[in-house]
Parts: C-alpha cells; structure tokens; sequence
C-alpha cells in the first residue's frame, strides 16, 4: 500500500483522540456560514465528522441538496466494489463513441473510436472530473439504480442519483433527483473510506484518485493547513450549485471528514468558491487550534 495512504487508513485506530469541538466549539464556524449565506442570497450546508470518535457537526445537515459531481466518488467507489467481488475487472474496457461524449470531457475527447480500460475511466472522473468517463463509469456498473441501491446497502437512506452527465446537474429546487444531505454524504464517504465495504487496496485507490484531483486547488486546498494533507471531489451545477467534500488529516491525528454544499444563488462560481472557501478555513481554524492545545 501506499505509504501515505497507510497511515489515513490506519493511524485512527492507533492514536488518542484529539479534542473534537462540542456544539459551542462551532460558533465561529456557523457564523461563517450563516455570512456566506446572507452575502450569496444562498442554502448552504455543511456536516463535520470526526473519523475516530464519531462526532458530528452540521448546519443545515438534513437538508436536500444537489450532487452534482460529488456523486463520482460513489460511482468509482461502486465500481472498486464490483472488481472487489469479482464480478468486473478495473482493466476491462470499452470503446468510447463519439455520439455518447457530452461537455465537459478533457480526457475523453481524446479516446474517440478508442479504448479504455475501466480504471482509467475512473481516474479521469475523479481526477479531471470528465462527464464522458463519468457516464461510463455509471453504465459499467449497472446504471444509476445499481449506485442508488449502493448507498442504501450502506445506510445512506437519502443519497440518489436518477440521471447521468449531464442533466442531473439542472440542480432544480426542491427537486429530489440527483441529491443527498450534507451528513448522508459524509457518513457515506467515511463508509467507502475507512469501512469495511472496500478492499484495503480498494479504499487505497479511493484516497489516492481523491488526493490526486486535480480541479480543487482553489478550494479547500488553498486554505489547507501547513503539514495537513486531503483528498477530495467537487461539483457544480445549475442555480448556484457548488460543492465539495473532504477527507483531510494531519500527522498522528485523526482523520476528519467536511462536506460543504451551496445552492440556490445568483452568485459568480468565484463567489462561490471564496464561500466554500471561507468557510473551509473556520473549520480548519477550529481544527488547528484543537491541536495545540
């Protein structure tokens, strides 16, 4: 495994748990968001889970809100699953057809009339975010009903996606379609992550393809803590739909995992960047200053 990797898997076990902020820890971190969401005119929510202990924070955590591209740590998760039990292969591949490329694509647009294995389908959606690859990974694994019955055999009773790339990102209000809760999708994220639904190696490349993405670097990323590491998955969509969830962690401490969902907005994507943003460094603040202590 992974050198780096071991340790996130692992290392929640071994140590003590490092003080995880009560309710009142969270002011500062719910003013945040009750600022971004009266700068924005937005619904934002947010779930904070503590790996090793248990303990969650959210705001807004039970509310509806759109995946958008966040379900592809799902999809990939499923389709690890399935080589996991034997009943496909990571290698296996299949022909990408001109008529099935839809926007968006950075990798796929270069695979027209050609092949590509599985995995790679999987590592251009969780790197790149590509919606063709994202569309092969959900076919390839039966199709959006088989990923929606994926989380519920997890717990997730709320997750679902109905649609692929790339109408289930119209992200209509108080539609159900194509959306989760901010503590559904943490709690299934802390499932694939460190459960035992996936293989070792299996949850090894999850964290990896998530570290490895490369479309968040102005995100939570660009407020990371020094020392701190993270992997992570973002979405857009429509009606001001952006949103991101993280596993990050820091040396010999537990792991923690935030989802940060904004929706319903007439503000710019930067606008809402410098929400998830903000709001992400609350946290980290909240975080860092738990572990001087």
């Amino acid at each position: 495994m992974n050198k780096l990797i071991k340790p996130l898997l692992t290392l929640y076990l071994l140590v003590p748990s490092f003080s995880f902020a009560v309710t009142t820890d969270f002011v500062a971190v719910e003013k945040a968001i009750e600022r971004q969401e009266e700068t924005l005119s937005a619904r934002i929510g947010v779930a904070v889970l503590n790996v090793e202990t248990g303990a969650l924070w959210s705001f807004r955590g039970d509310e509806r809100f759109p995946l958008t591209s966040t379900f592809k740590s799902i999809a990939c998760a499923k389709l690890l699953y399935d080589a996991d039990q034997k009943t496909t292969e990571l290698k296996k591949t299949v022909t990408v057809n001109r008529e099935g490329l839809v926007a968006y694509s950075p990798v796929l647009e270069a695979y027209i009339d050609k092949e590509i294995t599985l995995g790679d389908a999987c590592q251009a959606t969780m790197l790149t975010s590509d919606n063709t690859a994202a569309n092969i990974v959900i076919a390839s694994v039966g199709g959006t009903d088989s990923i929606t019955s994926f989380v519920r055999e997890l717990g997730d009773e709320n997750t679902r996606l109905d649609r692929v790339e790339p109408e289930l990102n119209e992200a209509l209000p108080n539609d159900p379609r194509d959306t989760t809760t901010p503590i559904s999708m943490t709690n299934t994220l802390n499932e694939l992550v460190f459960g035992a639904v996936l293989s070792e190696n299996s949850r090894a490349q999850l964290i990896d393809w998530m570290k490895s993405n490369e479309v968040t670097g102005n995100l939570l990323r660009s407020v990371l803590p020094v020392g701190w590491e993270i992997a992570d998955r973002s979405g857009a969509g429509g009606f001001g739909a952006r949103s991101i969830n993280a596993v990050v962690w820091l040396d010999k401490k537990s792991p923690i995992i935030v989802s940060i969902y904004v929706s319903q907005t007439d503000a710019s994507m930067d606008q809402r960047n410098l929400a998830i943003v903000e709001i992400g460094k609350s946290i980290f603040d909240l975080f860092t200053g738990s572990t001087q202590q």
